[in-house]
């Protein structure tokens, strides 16, 4: 925080909701570790599950919990124009799109009195149909990432229809078909394609990647299965590679 004036333009700060794995804080436990599943979450939002209720009830506290940190931490920081820094959200592995998660994300909003002041929420959708239809781009993702990409997108409609209910701006983001590898080449290609939809269609864009890496030495016991491997991938070095290029 003490660093923040010097900054000659400062940096958007959204709360990265984490149920998947991270520390709990809203537990009464010490370095109690979440061991979340985002397939139990989605399951919960359509099947009328035992525990259902108490289910809502943890997340609730917990993303909470989550939201008064970072609020906290930077409720006293200033934007570019002199204003206090906006409250943005989204969440890890995009659990927020998650029905029950994202009901949850508004009563820890209400029970906070901070839903008036949240400016935008992260709507994880993307544009299938182009990565198919674009030559040098079709055939370079995994598939898992396109099933990914129309989960996210058949979710995404009841969020942008709450977001609009509260007037809590949205948009579109890019990342999801090239996750894990948004490399300059293809990046390149489809910037200007994805610039053009989001226009006409008068969205927010917001491109997501990961260019940080995490060395070996740094693993903590609270990082889940899957981000033990993320963490580390050499393709974060693509990423990053991607943002710092100039040309």
């Amino acid at each position: 925080k003490h660093k923040w004036p010097s900054l000659t333009r400062k940096p958007m700060i959204s709360v990265h909701i984490n149920l998947i794995d991270g520390y709990r804080l809203s537990s009464k436990r010490d370095n109690e570790i979440i061991k979340g599943s985002w397939g139990k979450l989605f399951l919960h939002s359509f099947v009328p599950t035992p525990g259902k209720k108490a289910l809502r009830s943890q997340l609730t506290s917990e993303i909470e919990a989550q939201i008064s940190k970072v609020y906290q931490d930077t409720r006293s920081l200033t934007d570019n124009e002199g204003n206090p820094v906006a409250l943005r959200l989204d969440s890890h592995v995009h659990t927020h799109m998650i029905p029950i998660v994202y009901d949850c994300m508004i009563d820890a909003l209400k029970n906070l009195n901070l839903l008036d002041q949240v400016e935008y929420i992260r709507n994880s959708t993307e544009p299938f149909i182009m990565f198919y239809s674009t030559s040098g781009i079709r055939g370079t993702f995994p598939a898992i990432n396109a099933v990914k990409n129309i989960l996210l997108n058949l979710l995404s409609n009841r969020v942008r229809k709450n977001c609009i209910a509260l007037h809590i701006n949205t948009g579109m983001m890019w990342g999801l078909m090239m996750s894990g590898k948004m490399d300059h080449t293809r990046v390149s290609m489809l910037l200007p394609k994805m610039k053009e939809y989001a226009h006409r269609h008068n969205l927010y864009l917001e491109i997501l990647c990961h260019p940080g890496i995490v060395l070996m030495d740094e693993m903590r016991p609270e990082y889940g299965p899957d981000d033990t491997i993320a963490f580390v991938s050499t393709n974060r070095d693509i990423e990053y590679d991607m943002i710092m290029r100039r040309e």
